[in-house]
């Protein structure tokens, strides 16, 4: 299974690093160029940005449609794909998981981060080659690795045709997807490896994507209602089968240290 790697131009470190630590697990990948703020694939139709449940940043904006490109390549080559952002940190068993992965049937996406927030998981266990994978029922964020299958690719891509959100919101957004989540996780975040006791590969960078003052902006009476519905949804989801769980992260072995520098410009990637 190929891996897409979402990366912006000028963070050739963290290219550098996805290079090593896909080849040295034997995943053949792909760089995919992140859309950025100053593309001409950005638009400003403020109509449709706006028809989320707050405002949607222009890096925010960006991070979307970049995933998007993503969707639409695996759409296209009718085959599931292993897309991951460029700060992804992999676990040992992924080339593993992934070669189990292309014997799944019947799922759209097959999520394998864990950002240090309880998922919601349905009792439908099956195993993903030395891991194994639960119903995902409600996720808490996290876009950074997850395989996608040409059937998810289409639904999400109808998706965002009508409506806008953030990528990670977007690919989890309940009852979109037959989505199943790996345990325990193969991908975290760099900023997250702190909570799961492995190093970080580089310091932890500001990134304009998460930022409190974006989730914190003041929203119309459109929005505000929007955002209602939506958690009101999520609790009678919570009403049916299943449990809350703080999904662990694998074994991870360090590979050996890239010393270029990592750009702090890289405001595309979540």
């Amino acid at each position: 299974m190929q891996a897409l790697v979402i990366n912006v131009k000028i963070a050739s470190a963290r290219m550098a690093f996805q290079q090593e630590q896909l080849t040295s697990m034997g995943i053949a990948w792909k760089r995919l160029p992140a859309v950025t703020i100053n593309d001409i694939q950005m638009d400003a139709d403020d109509i449709y940005w706006d028809g989320w449940q707050r405002p949607i940043a222009p890096a925010e904006r960006a991070c979307l449609r970049s995933h998007m490109t993503g969707w639409q390549m695996v759409y296209d080559n009718g085959a599931p794909c292993l897309i991951l952002e460029d700060d992804a940190l992999l676990a040992d068993d992924l080339s593993t998981v992934l070669a189990a992965a292309t014997q799944i049937k019947n799922i759209d996406l097959l999520q394998l981060e864990t950002r240090n927030r309880a998922k919601f998981l349905g009792t439908n266990v099956f195993d993903v080659g030395p891991a194994q994978a639960r119903e995902l029922l409600i996720d808490r964020g996290g876009a950074a690795g997850y395989v996608l299958w040409p059937t998810g690719a289409r639904k999400l891509l109808d998706y965002v045709a009508g409506t806008p959100g953030l990528a990670d919101a977007v690919i989890a957004k309940p009852g979109l997807l037959r989505a199943a989540q790996v345990v325990p996780a193969q991908v975290i975040q760099n900023d997250m490896a702190q909570f799961y006791n492995v190093p970080q590969e580089w310091p932890p960078e500001t990134s304009s994507v998460s930022s409190a003052f974006h989730r914190k902006a003041r929203k119309s009476p459109a929005q505000s209602l929007r955002r209602i519905m939506a958690q009101l949804s999520l609790g009678f989801r919570q009403l049916g089968c299943g449990e809350k769980v703080m999904v662990a992260f694998g074994k991870r072995t360090r590979i050996p240290a890239i010393t270029t520098k990592t750009s702090s410009c890289d405001d595309v990637s979540p």
